[in-house]
């Protein structure tokens, strides 16, 4: 904890008079920002940025803008201590700061920059990812401010998004919900829920305490069709763990359907919870983890609840933030609000909940559920929830509830399993088969490509079991163990189906005894489930219903499930999905979740940030040869080409676990600079997905980073001309870099040639880790120099764009340690989505062009001119001794 930083801070304050923390707790080690909205002797915003273990702080007088074209000054004072970003309250008058305090807003914090670099130079440039603020932002000092403490806070043009539709942000707290004036008020003796409290007297809200651990979950019975009614409200069904949030004088609880207590798994919805400036509340409600495109995503929900070390759930509260959505109220104060209808406890629900925050107000729409549905299928969402607006809170399942599923969720019974392969533990996948007609109307085609295990398994009522396919994703690795271990006990020789299923070695069958639920898409012609994923095992006869914590999320969880009530399903629903899909090695790994896909990255062509991740997966078998073990940098366009964009070396920290990094000290920033190494096409879809456009590497790989694998020329067409940027004709780049190739063949050193994907030609010459890179360097700058003497009319080695004179510049000073080069199959931020393509000394002629080699095309002409031309740079070892030699012997003669 660095002490000596917050002394100032200490200096300013007497602990026995203020509430204000003291500090004395380690930073978060994930950096986090809060916004405090101020009322001191004048009204401001406090911003506090996590850097070196505190919070660096600027006061804002005139307040932060989620607009760009707003430059707001901020004055740089005392670091404050981590634990500031909870603190809300008032601060007594005569003190220093006194004044009433809120949390504006509250969140993860990442430096897309080094910040104690930046501290000393006076720029700042960051992502905050907060309930209000959104976005990239910049901080600059002002060279010529009063006091050198001067900064300005802009928002960048890229990213983010306000809470309202009218651009503005609510000015209450995200964790109380109240205002400055309203925090002053109930210091003076105001209770927050007096209006909650007088309307309720008007109702026939039951006077009486209810405790949270004795009410029973009211339910909702499946449908299988949305429909409209202006009697019922609509709701989206979120994917999540459902419980019950209360607080009784700011002691708070969060309870499973089981009574457990998951409080302590979500300390970013405690202390919300807790803020809530309520004597006594209950609140029923979906705790969800969002995706980086902002979906629910269940699968980090359980990536969450499964954490236990306080440390590491810490960090999540803010790399992963919880919400809860409230959708109802049952208590408030001394009322019993459950025999009250709906449409009344929302109305009270809307003035408990905050604006912003972790706690949120599950929104309803009235009578249009078809419209409701239709646009949540469209979003891939879970499906919508519909509720009788008149419908009393009754415990239990009811038929005034009702969920209608947009992706498919059903019941299959576990018929065997594939060997796992690679590091995967346990098992591959598991087969699945459910019960129907043994006629039943499955597509002609079905068995054309599975072959069959004989016999037909009659069930109950002459049902037969029919094969559906595998299920690969969804597991943890405790799973995979403990249901390996089950199926174990249930081998046989094979299930009979009555329809065909895979035959081999590599499959085990096992009785048709456990019972998955499986979330899929459709089920295809071939009567196959499309992109299942397993959500758990149900309980059948013998075992326990329900999860031993309640966290399975599941509302259907509590009641027996035979075997052969795993039905064929109907009316199979197709539904939307991602346009990419990557299957990553070796499994098990978490989905990637893609945001954004429609995105206009390339304006003119109307290119979409979805056609950029499916290039980087379809070339991925040839890019991938050129990023192996090497150091990668990114730079990421979030808004497309002709957005901002910023160069990112360290990786965010929010990659998944299964995204490769590698630590390098940077003598420059002394300290660890965290890279990419891309080793798997996923990691491909995921770079993309951030919107990185071009991707740079170093040339010597991790293990070897002194030694470069390749010698870089890069023909550079740039020149100035009165002051404007002017290209020489890309004719002479062409002459240039044939005249390279023929000194290479002369000397006998192979060279291999590519297009920069810009407006130059990269020549690069294998090294073979014979040289470390102050003698790449020197052989690159005796090459350049030998082609610059020898046809001075359209090359030069002055590095000064202004002094170039129209010739292109043959640059042999990116051959050093940490230098980078656009990789082989990279695609470039400009018109035409052109791409850099490796080529043949035969195409380096005059009718080479950039435009030939696109997102479109290259995928194409990489598989036609297999092997890739550009190979040898990896694996050739010249003798360059004797290219030396016939060099040096060359330019005596």
């Amino acid at each position: 904890m660095p002490r000596g930083r917050l002394e100032e801070y200490r200096e300013k304050r007497a602990s026995e008079r203020t509430p204000e923390p003291f500090g004395g707790a380690p930073g978060t080690g994930v950096g986090v920002f809060v916004v405090q909205l101020h009322a001191a002797t004048r009204r401001h915003y406090d911003l506090r940025l996590e850097i070196g273990g505190v919070l660096v702080s600027w006061a804002v007088p005139k307040g932060i803008s989620a607009d760009p074209a707003d430059r707001k000054l901020a004055v740089h004072v005392e670091d404050h201590p981590v634990e500031y970003i909870e603190f809300e309250g008032v601060i007594p008058a005569g003190e220093y700061g006194g004044g009433e305090m809120i949390v504006w807003d509250i969140g993860r914090c990442i430096m897309l920059e080094d910040p104690e670099e930046g501290l000393e130079k006076g720029k700042l440039l960051f992502e905050l990812r907060g309930h209000k603020l959104k976005g990239v932002w910049t901080l600059v000092r002002l060279e010529k401010g009063e006091t050198g403490k001067e900064w300005l806070l802009i928002r960048e043009r890229r990213g983010g998004h306000p809470i309202l539709e009218d651009g503005s942000l609510p000015e209450s707290s995200i964790l109380s919900g109240l205002t400055v004036e309203q925090m002053g008020e109930r210091e003076r003796g105001w209770y927050p829920g007096e209006e909650v409290a007088a309307g309720l007297e008007e109702t026939r809200a039951a006077e009486r305490t209810v405790d949270p651990s004795e009410v029973r979950f009211m339910l909702a019975q499946p449908r299988e069709e949305a429909f409209d009614d202006p009697a019922w409200h609509f709701e989206l069904k979120l994917d999540g763990y459902r419980m019950l949030a209360s607080a009784v004088e700011g002691e708070a609880s969060l309870l499973t359907r089981n009574g457990h207590d998951a409080l302590p798994t979500f300390p970013d919805i405690a202390r919300a919870l807790r803020k809530l400036p309520f004597r006594r509340f209950i609140l029923d409600g979906e705790v969800v983890v969002h995706d980086a495109a902002g979906y629910p995503s269940f699968r980090h929900l359980q990536k969450r609840a499964r954490l236990s070390r306080p440390h590491d759930i810490r960090q999540a509260s803010f790399v992963a933030p919880a919400s809860f959505y409230a959708f109802d109220l049952l208590a408030f104060d001394d009322r019993d609000l459950r025999d009250l209808s709906l449409s009344e406890r929302r109305r009270f629900l809307r003035d408990v909940v905050p604006e912003a925050g972790p706690i949120c107000f599950s929104e309803h729409f009235e009578g249009c559920g078809e419209a409701l549905f239709r646009q949540v299928q469209e979003m891939g969402l879970e499906g919508i929830m519909a509720k009788r607006a008149d419908s009393r809170y009754i415990g239990g399942r009811s038929a005034d509830w009702r969920k209608i599923h947009a992706a498919r969720e059903a019941r299959f019974v576990i018929v065997g399993f594939t060997s796992p392969a690679g590091s995967r533990t346990g098992f591959g996948a598991l087969h699945l088969g459910a019960y129907g007609p043994a006629e039943s109307a499955l597509p002609a085609d079905a068995t054309a490509s599975a072959g069959a295990v004989s016999g037909t398994a009659a069930g109950e009522d002459g049902l037969a079991l029919h094969y559906v396919g595998r299920v690969g994703t969804g597991f943890d690795d405790n799973t995979l163990i403990e249901l390996r271990t089950r199926l174990d006990d249930l081998t046989s020789d094979g299930p009979a189906f009555a329809t065909p299923a895979p035959a081999g070695d590599d499959h085990t069958w096992v009785e048709p005894e456990l019972v998955a639920e499986i979330r899929y898409k459709e089920i295809t012609e071939g009567g196959l489930l499309r992109h299942p994923v397993f959500l758990g095992l149900l309980p059948v006869p013998g075992e326990t219903a329900g999860d031993a914590d309640g966290n399975d999320g599941r509302e259907d969880g509590t009641e027996y499930v035979l075997p052969t009530d795993c039905r064929l399903p109907r009316d199979p629903r197709a539904a939307l999905t991602d346009p990419v899909r990557v299957d990553t090695s070796p499994p098990p790994v978490e989905e990637l979740s893609l945001s954004n896909l429609d995105k206009v990255f390339w304006p003119e062509e109307r290119y979409t940030k979805g056609d950029l991740i499916t290039y980087y997966r379809d070339i991925a078998p040839w890019l991938l040869k050129f990023l192996e073990d090497r150091p990668l940098v990114l730079t990421r366009y979030p808004d497309g080409i002709d957005g901002k964009s910023f160069f990112q070396k360290n990786a965010p920290g929010f990659q998944p676990e299964w995204v490769r990094t590698e630590a390098i000290w940077s003598e420059g920033s002394e300290r660890d600079i965290h890279y990419f190494i891309a080793d798997d096409p996923a990691v491909l879809v995921f770079v993309a997905n951030l919107g990185a456009i071009p991707l740079h590497v170093w040339a010597s790989r991790v293990g070897s980073l002194d030694r470069p694998d390749w010698c870089l020329l890069d023909l550079d067409p740039k020149h100035k001309r009165d002051g404007e940027e002017v290209y020489a004709p890309f004719g002479d780049v062409v002459e240039v870099a044939r005249t390279i190739g023929a000194l290479c063949g002369e000397i006998g050193l192979p060279s291999y040639p590519k297009t920069s994907g810009s407006s130059g030609i990269h020549v690069m010459i294998p090294l073979g880790g014979q040289l470390d890179y102050e003698q790449s360097r020197q052989l690159a700058q005796l090459l350049a120099t030998t082609v610059a003497a020898e046809i001075p009319d359209r090359a030069t080695i002055i590095r000064n764009p202004s002094g170039r004179d129209g010739k292109v510049y043959i640059d042999y000073v990116q051959n050093g340690r940490g230098r980078l080069v656009v990789a082989p199959y990279s695609v470039r931020p400009r018109a035409g989505a052109t791409v850099s393509a490796p080529l043949r000394w035969a195409e380096v002629g005059e009718e080479l062009s950039m435009e030939d080699f696109t997102i479109r095309t290259m995928p194409e002409r990489a598989r036609a001119l297999e092997p890739d031309p550009l190979l040898g740079v990896l694996s050739d070892e010249p003798d360059l001794m004797a290219a030396l030699d016939a060099l040096q012997r060359r330019l005596a003669g």
